[in-house]
């Protein structure tokens, strides 16, 4: 391994992506052949949202070893990206019936099924990985958002989310989320009371500024002025950090 693969590797794994695609790209530059260095370039660029690119380096790779499970998930989710919602499935889905997946890796399918609309596989998928680890709280959730898109009765996602919650009932995201599926059902009282004492506290733990504005106007429509101008600031920030990076976070609401 070339000093500028093993560079890159450590740039990665600390989070330094664009440092990580430079040393990556010197030494596929000096080694076309080095399929460490193909891997990390590609896993950087997944991480920025530079699809094309990162497909590119992914397939490279592919040609030089095999791929193991984690960058075979992120060039289905490349594909996906891209408009190429077949090959994205199909690749998706030859990791969950392998056998091989692990229940963090299921989660990572089952969310590139749901970008290509394909929920009820994206629900399976968090099925399978309920089986491994059945008390994980964000597969709980997870399957509870993928419900609503199924089209199943609002009493599925509300039970599964609602034993997310109570298997991590600190969890703002959780809450959140649920609190925004009930603004939309008219339960307003039921919604202020689940983040009632969690807002300010955990308020820079939100990423999801959809659901920040319907947080904000609950509170604003309760005649609760400062934390509904709380919110409001926080959705600022959210705007700012999103227009620095090209890539931004966010939480599944449901």
């Amino acid at each position: 391994m070339s000093r500028f693969t093993n560079s890159s590797q450590v740039e990665f794994e600390a989070g330094r992506f664009h440092t990580a695609i430079q040393f990556s790209q010197y030494a596929v530059s000096q080694n076309d052949e080095d399929a460490d260095a193909w891997l990390v370039l590609g896993m950087s660029l997944i991480e920025i949202s530079e699809w094309p690119d990162a497909i590119d380096a992914l397939e490279n790779a592919s040609l030089l070893q095999p791929l193991d499970n984690l960058p075979r998930i992120s060039l289905a989710i490349a594909y996906g990206a891209i408009g190429h919602r077949k090959l994205s499935r199909d690749l998706l889905m030859s990791v969950a019936t392998s056998g091989t997946a692990d229940a963090d890796e299921l989660l990572k399918i089952a969310a590139g099924l749901e970008a290509i609309d394909q929920p009820r596989l994206a629900m399976e998928a968090c099925r399978q990985a309920g089986k491994q680890t059945p008390d994980a709280s964000e597969i709980h959730y997870k399957m509870g958002y993928y419900a609503q898109k199924c089209g199943h009765p609002n009493s599925v996602s509300e039970a599964l989310i609602r034993h997310a919650i109570n298997l991590d009932p600190q969890n703002i995201h959780y809450r959140i989320g649920f609190a925004s599926m009930l603004i939309r059902l008219g339960r307003q009282n039921e919604a202020i009371t689940l983040v009632d004492h969690f807002i300010p506290a955990k308020l820079d733990e939100v990423t999801c500024a959809c659901c920040l504005k319907r947080i904000a106007n609950l509170f604003f429509d309760s005649d609760d002025i400062e934390r509904a101008r709380m919110c409001a600031e926080r959705i600022a920030k959210l705007s700012e950090s999103a227009q620095d990076s090209p890539r931004h976070s966010k939480t599944s609401a449901v």
